[in-house]
C-alpha cells in the first residue's frame, strides 16, 4: 500500500469526520494494519483523557 495521509486518524478517532471522510478512511483501514494500529492507539488516549474527565468531574 502507498503512502497515506495520517493527519485524519486523529478526527476519525474523535468522530470528528463527515460521512464521507469516515467511509474514506474505513476502505483504507479494511487494507492497512499500520493505520488500524494507530487508530486503536489514538482510541486508548482519548479512552484514558474520557476517564480522566469522569474522575475529575466526581
Amino acid at each position: 500500500m502507498g503512502r497515506y495521509d495520517r493527519t485524519d486518524l486523529g478526527a476519525y478517532s474523535l468522530g470528528l469526520l463527515d460521512a464521507a471522510d469516515v467511509a474514506r478512511v474505513e476502505r483504507h483501514l479494511d487494507a492497512c494494519p499500520d493505520c488500524r494500529q494507530e487508530v486503536r492507539e489514538f482510541e486508548a488516549v482519548r479512552g484514558m483523557l474520557d476517564h480522566l474527565v469522569e474522575a475529575k468531574s466526581t
